[in-house]
């Protein structure tokens, strides 16, 4: 077990006790509820874009926006982008509106570098963000709803991956971190510590690591991006499909495929991965449990650069669709495409798209803002 020493923390303002146990045990006082309807195929006709936020509208002490990277919750109810200074803006969905700018600076003066990755947790009402820079990498935790933040600053010389929150207890959020050594020749890892808010720099923190399953593979060659951790995908030259769990560095299930995925995404579960061939022939939906792989739809050569599963994998969704603003969904049953309409106008192909984990909530992040889907 390592140690990580907390070279400095920064607390911009201290609440009292008794207002942050009840703004974490009482969420319906600080977050807007998600009522909207789970995506399925039933009602995947009415999917439509129902609001959207413009960069372009942003308020000066918001920072200035350039990428439509963002952090969604799990029931699609909040969201974070992050501005040029690495700031997160934090705003709720349901309507759109600002909640909070979150920051946080090492004590000694250093910035805390290039945002990497971030994710919500406690149903969100925190935050957990991953940055790094030339002086080592840095974990912020931030309360959304106030300036009780503090960050972990390390020396260490590492490249942060991905990040991601497991059990996680009200202050003790189990964070782990997948990520490549800045020395060659050395292994990537994932971390996993336990930190809490409020830390101060005489207290270090327990850390456990362990090899990266996917990225230490000798077998793969090919991993398929944008997979949410802990899940991870990988590929051999003999098109055997493996599903990984970071935590353990295990494989947890296998299946034979006949072709080379070209893109991909798993549904809530981990049961379901839905896929398109190297060449777009054609859109398949494999079953981890029973080792099924299914054919949907042909696409006939019709590039897809983002691809998303349903909760109940009964829905695979595409957006920017043949290199257009436009969002396609197939009913996985039957093959039936439904051709729901365009996305927000961009001077480029979306940098992000994310469906939330409860399935409820689809977000297209572009260099022009953010556009959000629900059954309307």
């Amino acid at each position: 077990m390592l140690m990580i020493r907390i070279i400095a923390v920064q607390v911009r303002r201290v609440y009292p006790v008794m207002f942050i146990l009840f703004a974490l045990f009482f969420p319906t006082v600080l977050l807007a509820t998600n009522h909207a309807p789970v995506i399925t195929a039933e009602i995947i006709e009415r999917l439509a874009s129902v609001a959207r936020i413009n960069f372009s509208d942003m308020p000066v002490e918001a920072g200035r926006m350039e990428l439509g990277w963002f952090a969604l919750s799990a029931d699609g109810a909040r969201l974070a982008m992050s501005n040029r200074e690495y700031e997160l803006i934090v705003w709720n969905t349901i309507p759109p509106k600002q909640i909070n700018t979150l920051s946080v600076t090492c004590l000694d003066g250093r910035g805390v570098g290039t945002l990497i990755d971030a994710v919500f947790y406690n149903n969100g009402r925190a935050l957990v963000a991953a940055h790094a820079s030339m002086e080592g990498y840095y974990l912020a935790y931030y309360v959304v709803t106030s300036d009780l933040n503090t960050i972990l600053c390390s020396t260490e010389q590492v490249t942060p991956l991905r990040i991601w929150v497991g059990e996680a207890a009200l202050t003790r959020p189990e964070v782990w971190l997948e990520y490549i050594s800045n020395n060659p020749g050395e292994a990537a890892s994932v971390q996993h510590s336990t930190a809490l808010m409020g830390l101060d720099s005489s207290q270090d923190v327990p850390v456990e690591t362990l090899p990266s399953g996917p990225e230490n593979d000798p077998e793969s060659f090919l991993r398929i991006g944008r997979i949410e951790p802990p899940l991870a995908i990988t590929v051999t030259h003999d098109n055997l499909i493996k599903r990984w769990n970071l935590e353990t560095g295990e494989v947890t299930a296998t299946a034979q495929l006949d072709e080379l995925p070209g893109a991909g995404q798993m549904n809530a579960t981990g049961r379901y991965f839905v896929w398109r061939d190297a060449e777009a022939a054609n859109l398949y939906m494999l079953d981890f449990e029973t080792g099924e792989n299914r054919l949907i739809a042909p696409l006939s050569g019709t590039y897809i650069p983002f691809l998303l599963l349903t909760v109940d994998a009964d829905v695979a969704i595409g957006v920017n669709v043949g290199l257009e603003p436009v969002v396609v969904a197939w009913d996985t049953a039957t093959g039936e495409r439904y051709d729901l309409g365009e996305y927000r106008a961009c001077n480029r192909q979306p940098d992000m798209v994310r469906l939330s984990q409860d399935g409820t909530t689809l977000v297209i992040g572009c260099d022009t803002g953010l556009d959000i889907w629900r059954i309307a």
